[in-house]
């Protein structure tokens, strides 16, 4: 069949291959170009979080330090804050704790109406003194002085509580060995807001330990004007979180309204400033760029401070916003990258067009060259022949060599056709002959011998002086000789007439108890045992059962041939391992040798006296046109094998329940 003329293939593939190799430096100059930005990006901006954050959480410090120190100034204090605490603590001397117990119970609630009232002139003063300082600053709610007892001594707010033993702030100070205390933020259902304790200790005149406590409760704005200033393009900002995942100051979401959750917790906790990029950055942002700095308060605070956690300053960005200018970056390089290509790839197609003319030419004249060998031999006479680049522009380099050595090659090729046709049928008909001799020779040789004891017999029957059972022996002598004629005239009649198949469903098991009965039938097997070895339920096989009869039957004669003294010929089926079904022919005769078993399939190749060597031959093409396969094992003194497979066709009980219901 002639393959259909492409017009332009190898243009296109020009064009396409110029535009891969365009494309593939592109892309990997994006890929790279991305990488690149990205990294450097990461790098500058997580840089930028990183020092703001860390700017943060000085600021952070900073102010902490500075109510602290507010704190510790108020302390010392001496006319209003330290003689008042000095006073309630004389109260105490002297007796024990049970005595001061006592006394603490005791305590007239007049006591705290005189002081709220300010009958006490020095009481007065210093309350008002605390509210002069309060009003120093917004931020501030109250400032309570207490003694050694927890006591209040004087308070900023008139509501404020008499004992504050049971306060935090109070036990941690006076237990603290003279550190400041700092709690972290917590809801005020009374002032509506998020407020935070500083607590400083009022050291005794020798150093030896706190004699009381002032205690300031601060409003979060304290905080919060150092977080809220923090802005990092649109959607950038800052916030305060400790160490239990609590965001203290956020100003997109309220703090109990999200976590941080522990992976990002382990990401920022680091006792150095840092950044990194965040898997889940808690606000709904994915490979977020995160700056983070630990907040470290100069002063010394008790164990409990801060709720037991650190505070750490936070500063995120969404990555949107972030990766906008890697996104830009890209496209732009992207679009210069495609334009580039785009443009080498056209120039490309001009220039292949120029490259392939020649090539085009050359393969119409490889074509009409193939045409003229795939003609009938004698047909038609000579072409004219052109060279492969008339009418293209040539090319002058060696593509154009190419296209006149092979008009030259053709030159040649078609002025030896005429002889290679000459002697190619020559040789068929050399061929031809000695097959026809070589097939009458072996014809002549098995005929000979027979025609002679037919001959022989004949003149014996003729002398009327011979006893009758002498004429008798001698007449079947004669039909033996026929048979074996027969026999072999049908031998070469099946080797030269080849019939195809007429395949149908049948059963293997069938087959071989059918050829078993005629191979019985031809008698002289009297001295053989047979062996039958049938596997149950075996698939159905589509075949021609006359031809496999055929080669099953054949295959008997030439186990019975191999056994002469008598044996055992085991017949038999099974299903084979690949599925096929199986059908096997051994004998325990002579065997066959190692150099004969290689040519057994030969035609005309026979070691037998008077055989044909056509009979395994018509044996392995019936097997092969009926879609099966032959294999032969043989040992030499032991025995010879012969196992066909056939591919299974169907279950045999579904054949049966088909047949039935068809009947």
């Amino acid at each position: 069949m002639t393959a259909p003329a492409r017009r332009g293939g190898l243009q296109r593939k020009f064009f396409f291959t110029l535009l891969l190799v365009g494309i593939l430096p592109g892309i990997a100059a994006l890929v790279a170009t991305y990488l690149y930005s990205t990294h450097s990006l990461k790098h500058s901006i997580g840089s930028g979080f990183q020092e703001i954050a860390r700017s943060a959480a000085l600021r952070l410090a900073s102010t902490v330090d500075a109510e602290i120190d507010r704190a510790e100034r108020l302390a010392l204090v001496p006319v209003h804050i330290r003689r008042n605490v000095e006073a309630a603590n004389r109260r105490y001397e002297g007796k024990s704790r049970d005595e001061i117990r006592s006394l603490l119970d005791r305590m007239p609630p007049t006591e705290d109406r005189r002081r709220d009232n300010g009958s006490s002139g020095s009481h007065q003063e210093t309350v008002d003194y605390l509210q002069q300082w309060v009003a120093k600053t917004r931020y501030y709610i109250d400032v309570t002085v207490t003694d050694r007892e927890g006591v209040t001594v004087a308070s900023s707010d008139p509501d404020a509580p008499l004992f504050n033993r049971d306060q935090l702030w109070w036990q941690e100070v006076m237990g603290g060995g003279g550190a400041a205390y700092v709690s972290s933020l917590k809801w005020d259902g009374a002032f509506q807001d998020y407020v935070f304790d500083v607590a400083a200790p009022i050291l005794s005149r020798d150093g030896s330990g706190p004699i009381g406590v002032v205690h300031s409760l601060i409003r979060r704005g304290a905080l919060m004007h150092t977080v809220l200033t923090i802005h990092v393009g649109e959607t950038g900002h800052g916030m305060l979180v400790d160490t239990d995942g609590t965001p203290l100051i956020c100003p997109v979401l309220p703090p109990t309204s999200h976590l941080i959750h522990q992976a990002l917790l382990n990401q920022f906790t680091s006792d150095q400033p840092t950044w990194f990029v965040a898997e889940d950055d808690a606000h709904g942002g994915h490979q977020t760029l995160v700056g983070s700095a630990p907040v470290r308060i100069a002063h010394p605070l008790t164990p409990k401070s801060l709720g037991g956690t650190r505070w750490f300053a936070f500063v995120r960005q969404q990555p949107e916003e972030t990766y906008a200018p890697i996104y830009n970056l890209l496209i732009t390089v992207g679009l210069i990258g495609f334009g580039l290509v785009v443009a080498l790839a056209s120039s490309g197609f001009f220039v292949g067009r120029r490259i392939v003319a020649p090539i085009s030419s050359l393969r119409q004249e490889a074509e009409e060259l193939r045409q003229r060998f795939a003609g009938q031999p004698g047909a038609g006479g000579r072409a004219e022949a052109r060279p492969a680049t008339q009418g293209a522009a040539a090319s002058l380099d060696e593509i154009e060599d190419l296209a006149r050595s092979f008009h030259t090659m053709r030159t040649a090729l078609e002025e030896s056709l005429s002889t290679v046709r000459e002697q190619q049928e020559q040789l068929i008909r050399r061929e031809r002959l000695a097959s026809v001799g070589q097939l009458l020779a072996a014809l002549a040789h098995d005929l000979r011998n027979p025609l002679g004891v037919i001959r022989s017999s004949a003149q014996i029957m003729l002398d009327r002086n011979r006893p009758e059972p002498v004429k008798e022996e001698v007449a079947r002598y004669v039909i033996d000789e026929v048979d074996r004629l027969t026999h072999r005239i049908n031998d070469f009649l099946r080797y030269a007439r080849q019939k195809p198949p007429e395949p149908e469903l049948v059963s293997a098991d069938a087959l071989l108890r059918e050829a078993l009965h005629q191979w019985n039938a031809q008698g002289g097997q009297e001295r053989i045992r047979v062996d039958l070895r049938l596997a149950p339920d075996l698939p159905l096989i589509l075949v021609d059962p006359h031809q496999v009869k055929e080669a099953l039957v054949n295959l008997f004669m030439n186990a019975s041939e191999a056994m002469p003294d008598g044996g055992t010929l085991t017949v038999g089926t099974k299903r084979a391992a690949s599925g096929s079904v199986e059908l096997t022919v051994a004998d325990t005769g002579l065997g066959i040798s190692e150099a004969n078993l290689r040519r057994i399939f030969e035609p005309f190749f026979t070691t037998k006296e008077f055989g044909t060597g056509l009979g395994l031959t018509n044996v392995k093409r019936l097997v092969e046109d009926n879609g099966g396969t032959l294999h032969v094992t043989s040992k030499e003194g032991a025995g010879t094998e012969f196992v066909l497979y056939f591919p299974a066709h169907c279950d045999l009980p579904t054949a049966a329940r088909n047949s039935s219901r068809s009947g």
